[in-house]
């Protein structure tokens, strides 16, 4: 197939939806033979932090030397995110074979045919077994227990990120459900790593699920951090005594960053060479799109995802370092989150918000979103992405796009189009 051919049977396989369970994904890897057996993990689950946590693991352990596969979702840039190898996404050739021998045991299987998460997640280890990766940082796609990803044998360590009400339709409606369907992930005897600020009802369930299967659980703590410096570019710790960049803005990348250092000790334990060199390498050289990321720097332009009421409360907290400065906002949400708390949360720190429509058939309507924020400040709507970022660039103030990562990926394009960032 071609790349075009290959995203065209790709993207047809969203009429199957989402269908939690192992069965399929277990039937589709048997025919291509099990790839995943052949690989060596670091298994991420949890709902906020997943990324940023892998992204900087995986970060560290290149800088160590070792050859890393890494398998986020969703993207946000490129489809072609999904899958990368030291630090480089999928090429447009290697994406095609991968997913050819795919394609041709997924219309094998009859009856249930297997999703689009299911037949990316197999043409991901094959792919990363052709790499020969030393290791693959592997997040989960959704919930852990029966996500696609969870057919991996026993991993090196198994990591819990933040956890908080997210898909409450499909996970649960209390933190200590979700907490329940994210430590699915937990294999007997597997080394577990939780967040350490840990929401007390998530990490009883996490104590709870290590003790029934014989894992140990290791958690940073923060109280050890010494912050000398935390704003907008991002934080100067030391951790142990050891001085850390973290590039990643916001005080939640202080923990997650603890989360990656509780990942490390367990893999030295376990064997792998991390030098100290190569955590404060890998850490100062972790890039990741659409978390707090400043797209320009005058006028300044932010970027994030924050689309639940966790991630928004953590967006909150670092437009503080704005000092008051005049804000615009462009904001646009999924109908299907919790999208009155999230507005609730951000919308007070803004000085106007422009309500826009994602690109997704389950965006919320920008006039309803309007009437939400327009409690906290004075709000606009545009119809098109291009409209609402030339209205954004006339006040002259500083700009926050934040919302759905659909908005996101697709208002990324277009500032950055519009000339490089300053």
């Amino acid at each position: 197939m071609t790349y075009q051919e290959t995203m065209d049977y790709i993207h047809s396989l969203q009429r199957f939806g989402s269908k939690p369970g192992l069965q399929r994904i277990g039937a589709l890897l048997a025919r291509l033979g099990d790839p995943q057996r052949q690989l060596k993990f670091v298994h991420i689950a949890g709902t906020n932090g997943k990324g940023s946590t892998a992204a900087m693991t995986a970060s560290v352990l290149r800088q160590a030397g070792y050859n890393v596969g890494l398998y986020i979702s969703p993207y946000v840039v490129d489809f072609r995110e999904r899958m990368q190898y030291n630090g480089q996404m999928v090429p447009p050739d290697e994406l095609c074979r991968a997913v050819e021998p795919v394609r041709r045991a997924a219309e094998e299987l009859a009856g249930d045919p297997p999703t689009e998460f299911e037949v990316i997640t197999a043409a991901a280890f094959l792919w990363f077994v052709r790499r020969r990766c030393d290791i693959v940082v592997l997040e989960v796609g959704l919930g852990g227990r029966f996500d696609a990803t969870n057919i991996i044998p026993p991993p090196l360590a198994a990591v819990i990120t933040a956890i908080d009400l997210d898909h409450t339709q499909i996970l649960g409606d209390t933190v200590e459900a979700i907490a329940a369907e994210k430590c699915g992930i937990i294999k007997p005897g597997t080394p577990v790593v939780s967040y350490p600020d840990q929401h007390p009802g998530a990490l009883a369930v996490i104590m709870e699920h290590c003790a029934q299967n014989g894992s140990t659980l290791h958690m940073g703590n923060l109280r050890g951090v010494q912050v000398h410096s935390s704003d907008l570019s991002g934080s100067r710790v030391a951790v142990d005594g050891r001085e850390l960049w973290i590039p990643l803005v916001g005080r939640h990348q202080i923990a997650n960053c603890l989360t990656v250092l509780s990942v490390l000790e367990v893999l030295r334990a376990r064997g792998w060479n991390i030098p100290p060199q190569a955590v404060e390498q890998g850490i100062a050289a972790t890039r990741f799109p659409a978390r707090l990321e400043i797209l320009r720097q005058r006028p300044l332009v932010l970027l994030d995802g924050a689309h639940n009421p966790a991630g928004a409360a953590v967006l909150a907290q670092a437009l503080q370092m704005l000092g008051g400065r005049p804000l615009t906002a462009v904001c646009g949400m999924l109908a299907d989150k919790d999208w009155h708390t999230a507005v609730g949360l951000v919308a007070p720190h803004c000085s106007r918000l422009i309500a826009v429509e994602p690109a997704n058939p389950r965006a919320l309507d920008p006039a309803i979103l309007a009437a939400e924020a327009d409690l906290y400040c004075p709000t606009h709507i545009c119809r098109s992405l291009p409209e609402a970022w030339a209205l954004a660039q006339s006040y002259g103030d500083a700009v926050l796009i934040w919302g759905s990562l659909y908005l996101a990926a697709d208002l990324r394009a277009i500032v950055l189009d519009g000339g490089p960032a300053q």
